[in-house]
């Protein structure tokens, strides 16, 4: 027991590093060569999703096959055909953005800017279309319109940070001004962690005495069109932040 806790210790922070490593390793090998080979700027951003989709189902299968912690996809096929979609979620630990782009062969996602400052990481996430985080408000919200409009899936996560485990959820309410103004749809994924690790305010090394399982459910598809029938779109993006809320609160009220 003590053994398989040290190992599972070791192993996350082993992955951990390798997001880092492996990610930087790609960005000066792999993905210049796609940019040399495909000129074409839309074709070479799928590319370079689809390279980092299998790269991180790679990833998680990798840690469910040395035991470092077990990772189920729920419903993850009816996320493989999504064309324009705001993929909402809630956001217990590191992984999350992971285990989603595990399932999503085309996705893209709002990203710390000090990541665009990053000489390894510029390449990567530049030509995978990732949106800077230090655009101003309106800004920040034109970007991710304008990126669903074109017809490419997005990742949001409304709670804005990792969240500790309780019923309570607050939400802001920029997911719901981004999908009401691109009238995207929006589908929803829970993501449970069970014991607790990589969770806010808990360093990685610290494991529980059993090995973790992490959880992807797909829930359902909203129709965005149920809350652009209000007079005035401020409404309708009010009552999609409290169904929201009201969703994952049920959905999350166990964990």
């Amino acid at each position: 027991m003590l053994l398989d806790r040290i190992w599972r210790a070791f192993g996350i922070g082993l992955f951990l590093a390798v997001i880092g490593l492996g990610g930087s390793l790609m960005a000066v090998t792999l993905f210049p060569l796609v940019a040399l080979v495909t000129p074409n700027p839309q074709r070479r951003q799928r590319r370079i999703q689809y390279l980092l989709h299998l790269s991180f189902k790679a990833y998680c299968g990798a840690i469910r096959a040395l035991r470092v912690a077990d990772v189920e996809f729920v419903g993850a096929e009816r996320l493989h055909a999504l064309h324009g979609t705001l993929i909402v979620a809630n956001h217990p630990s590191l992984l999350d953005v992971v285990m989603i782009m595990a399932v999503v062969p085309r996705v893209q996602c709002v990203v710390k800017a000090a990541l665009w400052r990053n000489p390894f990481f510029r390449l990567t996430i530049g030509g995978a279309g990732y949106i800077p985080n230090d655009l101003d408000g309106a800004a920040l919200v034109q970007a991710c319109v304008g990126t669903l409009n074109a017809g490419n899936n997005l990742i949001i996560f409304p709670e804005g940070t990792r969240t500790a485990a309780g019923p309570r959820r607050v939400f802001r309410r920029g997911f719901a001004n981004i999908a009401t103004l691109a009238e995207a749809d929006v589908q929803l994924v829970t993501i449970t962690c069970d014991p607790p690790i990589l969770h806010k305010g808990n360093p990685w090394w610290r494991v529980p005495p059993t090995r973790s399982k992490f959880t992807l459910d797909v829930g359902e598809r909203l129709d965005i069109r149920r809350f652009l029938r209000y007079r005035h779109r401020s409404v309708g993006a009010r009552k999609l932040v409290a169904f929201l809320e009201g969703y994952y609160s049920e959905r999350l009220a166990h964990g």
